[in-house]
């Protein structure tokens, strides 16, 4: 069985040997981590001793920290973002951040890490991050992707241009394991996401999504100030 704490470096050297055909992708690290019961704030004090070794590395793009507004499982979503797949292998290879990927398994727990590349369904949106994500995961069924695909460029527009949103960005997996498809909706405000996902137009496309897909989760994550590299 593969030891945890040398699971990033594994999946980063995935990645390097697969540059050559996703090399200019923008490439997102989603590290999800539940706080032991408690100590949520000693995780959050351990965390001021390490920002500035995360964001150092010219490598990694982003940094950003999500609380689960809901306060269930995963209580928190740690970004990293990345011009392409061998910036993400370099970053993640530097032994100083190896060493804080270690040290997180001795703060945090049920800790998962997901890999996604940027596609390009919808336009950039505005530059600064939401205060609320819903962070909306799915599989595509069995041979069902080119159709999924094919419905969302249907449903751009619609999405977009609904009252409230911020931004959308949607991302598929990289290593194509479950999930196979993120898409994140960003807002200025819990009250935002609510008027927006009340629309019957957007219910609609959401309802439409979930009969074109599997397995599909939906997280509510709250922005936090952690990180300045964003």
């Amino acid at each position: 069985m593969l030891n945890r704490k040398h699971l990033l470096t594994v999946v980063a050297l995935l990645l390097l040997s697969s540059v050559t055909f996703a090399q200019s992708e923008s490439i997102k690290y989603v590290i999800s981590i539940d706080y032991p019961m408690g100590k949520k704030a000693d995780y959050l004090d351990w965390v001021k001793t390490i920002v500035n070794t995360l964001q150092e590395p010219e490598e990694v793009l982003s940094i950003a920290s999500y609380d689960n507004y809901l306060s269930t499982s995963p209580h928190r979503f740690v970004e990293f973002e990345f011009a392409n797949a061998l910036d993400a292998a370099k970053y993640f290879d530097l032994p100083e951040i190896r060493e804080v990927i270690d040290g997180t398994l001795n703060h945090g727990m049920n800790l998962n890490t997901k890999i996604f590349i940027k596609r390009g369904d919808y336009s950039t949106g505005e530059n600064t991050r939401g205060k609320i994500k819903y962070c909306y995961m799915l599989d595509y069924p069995v041979g069902g992707k080119a159709n999924y695909i094919s419905w969302v460029k249907t449903i751009v527009k619609d999405l977009q241009e609904a009252e409230g949103i911020k931004r959308i960005t949607s991302y598929d997996n990289y290593l194509t394991a479950s999930p196979q498809r993120l898409i994140e909706f960003e807002f200025d405000s819990v009250q935002d996401a609510t008027k927006y996902l009340s629309n019957p137009v957007v219910k609609a496309v959401f309802d439409k999504s979930a009969s074109l897909s599997i397995n599909s989760k939906l997280d509510v994550m709250s922005l936090r100030g952690d990180y300045n590299k964003n």
